[in-house]
């Protein structure tokens, strides 16, 4: 019996999401759960994609089986719109993945796994559930390896996935759902099975004659994650390959000691050279004198895991909350920007969602938000004051009544800066003026192009006001307090 009470180190979790597919690793860990005395304090979700005829009755088959464990059960079944009927592009502009239409097939599982996580958000929010666990196993560990190492990860991806983590998408639930910051929980993503073989799964199942279902999208060649796994599988019984699934994990398990090590040294590199920007989630990185290179990029292992850092705490939209670590490639970008500068002639790098502007005689490297492609931000709207909201997927905005003036405000919105100055022309050109006049205007266009603006219905006017722009509050804030924070902790 694999000893999953040893595996699980959740001293201070109580109650449990258990995610089912259905497949032969997710079964014997909801078996291996209730053997634990877990059963009562869990709930299983099912997600149905949809894909394939038969998911429906396998759903109703997994249910059947966590009624016999004792676990709660529910199954999600996941709607796609019509796509002929959709003007937008799978690839451009902001995606509504409630109801998204059935993507492209080169986006397939990208766009079914952030659905599938903001289904197992909303149960964990609807029970008061801080931990997720899922059957990941040592062969999906293997493959992630040679996937990540394909697409030329860095030290981050290569060590593969983590045995606990936050849960991917669940961060816009936890702010719109919370009463305040104290209040904003994200649950926890825990892989207990990282060490266990799929063989011994199957042979959990066999043993407790458990049902399970293999899915027969996963023998799909176009997809590179089952063009991988044959590969793995087909190089098992030779223990000399590079790409045997033993081998494999043990080069990830060499880069998860490599990262944990340099992590440290990262962590005091960033509390030396690193200046954090809450309002507008910049980060500003010391520079060098002419001629020399800064210390944070000496070392090229640590250079490399010190933007990586930046690049997730900076990044915007899905793939920064997706938990995927940067390209190499992207880093490499950086850094030879770095090590190569020459005043006056460097310009700014854009990669992986991120814009690196370079030192000023009045700062040092700035990362910023690259700036967003026309309607890349949807406009949030109809916000009532007290509450809080994520937008583009990296800022919490907040609107409060001013403790000592009355507001008569009914509502509030943000938008991007493009949008803001189509409806507030002029109020947006006095805004920038009244700032230049009071020397606050100081933050390079590349960030304020990224800015969010957040304007009011108030009751006695029918046209919206201008309360919040360029990173400052409005000369005339109608009796509001607006606050902007970065959504990921530093």
């Amino acid at each position: 019996m694999i000893p999953l009470l040893t595996i699980l180190q959740l001293d201070d979790i109580t109650y449990l999401v258990l995610a089912v597919s259905g497949g032969a690793d997710s079964m014997a860990l909801s078996y291996l759960v209730s053997q634990i005395g877990c059963a009562r304090n869990c709930v299983a979700i099912t997600v149905d994609h949809g894909f394939r005829p038969e998911s429906a009755r396998e759903a109703d088959q997994v249910a059947e089986y966590m009624q016999k464990l004792g676990i709660r059960h529910e199954t999600k079944v996941l709607e796609w719109a019509d796509s002929s009927s959709s003007s937008s592009n799978a690839n451009d502009g902001p995606t509504n993945y409630k109801t998204s239409a059935m993507p492209p097939v080169q986006r397939l599982e990208e766009i079914a796994r952030q659905r599938r996580y903001t289904e197992i958000a909303d149960v964990c929010q609807r029970y008061g559930i801080s931990a997720v666990l899922t059957g990941h196993h040592a062969s999906d560990q293997a493959e992630t390896f040679l996937l990540r190492f394909m697409r030329m990860s860095g030290i981050s991806g290569l060590a593969g996935m983590s045995e606990q983590t936050m849960l991917p998408f669940a961060l816009q639930n936890a702010v719109n759902n919370a009463r305040d910051k104290q209040h904003e929980r994200v649950p926890s993503l825990v892989r207990p099975l990282l060490s266990v073989k799929k063989e011994e799964l199957y042979d959990v199942c066999k043993a407790q004659g458990i049902r399970w279902y293999e899915d027969a999208s996963n023998a799909d060649n176009r997809f590179r994650r089952n063009q991988l796994r044959q590969i793995i599988k087909a190089r098992s019984d030779q223990p000399e390959s590079p790409v045997n699934a033993d081998a494999l994990l043990q080069m990830c398990g060499f880069m998860q000691r490599h990262r944990e090590y340099i992590d440290k040294h990262v962590s005091r590199l960033l509390n030396l050279h690193a200046k954090y920007d809450m309002a507008l989630a910049t980060i500003e990185l010391s520079s060098a004198p002419v001629g020399l290179v800064p210390e944070w990029a000496r070392n090229p292992a640590l250079c490399e895991r010190v933007l990586a850092r930046i690049i997730a705490w900076v990044g915007s939209g899905s793939s920064s909350n997706s938990g995927q670590p940067p390209e190499l490639a992207h880093l490499v970008q950086f850094m030879q920007a770095v090590t190569s500068h020459q005043p006056n002639r460097t310009k700014a790098v854009s990669a992986a969602g991120v814009t690196m502007l370079p030192p000023t005689t009045r700062r040092g490297w700035l990362f910023c938000r690259q700036p967003p492609r026309q309607n890349e931000i949807a406009p949030s709207s109809n916000h009532l004051l007290g509450t809080s909201t994520l937008w583009d997927n990296r800022l919490v905005v907040s609107v409060s009544e001013h403790k000592s003036r009355p507001s008569n405000v009914l509502s509030w919105s943000v938008l991007g800066l493009d949008d803001a100055i189509k409806l507030f022309g002029s109020a947006m050109s006095s805004h920038r003026h009244w700032l230049k006049q009071k020397r606050q205007l100081r933050a390079p266009s590349y960030v304020l192009a990224s800015s969010p603006v957040v304007c009011v219905q108030c009751g006695d006017v029918d046209e919206p006001r201008l309360v919040f722009a360029l990173g400052y509050a409005a000369e005339h804030d109608e009796g509001v307090v607006v606050s902007v924070r970065p959504l990921k902790p530093v």
